[in-house]
């Protein structure tokens, strides 16, 4: 039996997945039990952090994987987003790396940098 808080709704059940007989128990909804199932056989996570940059007035920007990836590659990928210096402005949403990993998930930000030509 593992255990799992579900993150998928406000509800935060307490689940219990047997994975001999591919149960959930403890999910007031069927997202929990898909949440289970996918903890116990592909851990997925999306990834918030932040990148440096040359732009004046912006030391680092916010960004974001715009899905999920495996949990496995989080310390990959955060290693691969120490490595990026960005230099020039950027919109909100804009792909930073794209395809990151070869995970088909890209980094996007999720700040804008005000002023398009404001690089010094």
């Amino acid at each position: 039996m593992k255990e799992y808080i579900c993150i998928v709704c406000p509800n935060g059940c307490h689940l219990c997945y047997d994975e001999v007989n591919n149960t959930c128990t403890g999910n007031k909804c069927p997202r929990g039990a898909k949440y289970a199932f996918q903890e116990f056989t592909n851990p997925k996570r999306s990834v918030t952090s932040s990148v440096r940059t040359t732009v004046k007035g912006y030391p680092v920007i916010s960004v974001r994987t715009d899905g999920e990836i495996n949990k496995g590659l989080v310390k990959e990928l955060m290693e691969e987003l120490r490595g990026v210096i960005v230099d020039h402005p950027l919109k909100l949403n804009e792909i930073v790396i794209e395809n990151v990993l070869n995970t088909g998930v890209n980094i996007i930000t999720t700040t804008p940098m005000e002023g398009e030509n404001n690089n010094e």
